[in-house]
């Protein structure tokens, strides 16, 4: 997120008090810039890839798969695939009453598990009352309570000399490039980066590059790009390679990931 961005508070509708919907069409290439909102979103992606990204990290959002973020935390999305997006926001007090939420005021992305699907596309759905809509938000937020983590997120580093060596990675997919020279490009010693990367964060640079890959991938997933043509775009040794570190971050292959498919249990302590 970069810092000459200002701050929005993107208006709302409250048409239901406690809560409110919003769908919303966007195309690749949009980018909704650093803003904030009053209440809690659940925002969901039923076709599209997102980035969403805070002053600490981004989140990669794939189809089927939701992002919570709490009341007033800044962020940014940039759209990577036409996406169509449900989000549901939910006013503090209502996020209150449901006080085993343990998550609540972290982000995080989950599973969209069939519940989820239907309570949130329910929500759009004109046949139902307000009361039983009204329940139907509540049991959503207690149903988040039980929904284990997915590991999208990427932590970023604070220093803007890290975050400009990253954008070589990250915008150009340079994924190879020698660690000397994205020293240099943060205007550090190779000692130095490695240290202050580690320490900010909060994981090697090595295993930060390959999480970034794989997170890097999900878009191209969802393009129904062949696993073998993704494996060879982001420099994996072999598609054995790729499918392999996959299954080690996400609990799953990349096509059954792509299916839509997800081992709960395998992801549900992934989140730090």
């Amino acid at each position: 997120m970069s810092a000459p961005e200002r701050q929005q508070t993107s208006p709302e509708r409250q048409d239901a008090g406690l809560w409110a919907t919003l769908a919303k069409t966007h195309a690749a290439g949009t980018r909704l810039p650093v803003h904030q909102h009053r209440s809690g979103q659940l925002v969901f992606a039923t076709r599209g890839v997102m980035l969403v990204e805070t002053p600490h990290a981004r989140w990669t959002v794939p189809p089927q798969r939701a992002l919570w973020v709490p009341p007033h935390h800044p962020h940014a999305i940039e759209v990577l695939s036409a996406t169509d997006l449900r989000t549901v926001y939910c006013q503090p007090a209502l996020v209150a009453q449901c006080a085993s939420f343990a998550r609540r005021d972290e982000v995080h992305a989950v599973v969209a598990s069939p519940l989820i699907q239907q309570l949130v596309l329910g929500l759009f759905n004109g046949g139902f009352d307000h009361p039983t809509r009204q329940l139907m938000v509540s049991l959503l937020l207690h149903t988040l309570q039980h929904t284990p983590c997915l590991p999208t997120h990427l932590p970023m580093p604070a220093s803007e000399g890290l975050r400009r060596a990253l954008a070589l990675l990250l915008q150009a997919h340079q994924w190879q490039l020698p660690l000397h020279e994205l020293a240099a490009e943060a205007a550090m010693s190779d000692r130095t980066f490695t240290r202050r990367f580690t320490a900010e964060a909060g994981l090697s640079f090595r295993a930060w590059r390959q999480r970034a890959r794989i997170i890097a991938s999900l878009d191209l997933l969802a393009s129904g790009r062949p696993v073998k043509g993704i494996a060879h775009a982001l420099q994996f040794e072999s598609p054995a390679a790729y499918i392999a570190s996959f299954r080690a971050l996400l609990g799953c292959t990349p096509n059954t990931f792509r299916q839509g498919q997800h081992d709960n249990t395998a992801v549900a302590d992934a989140h730090p």
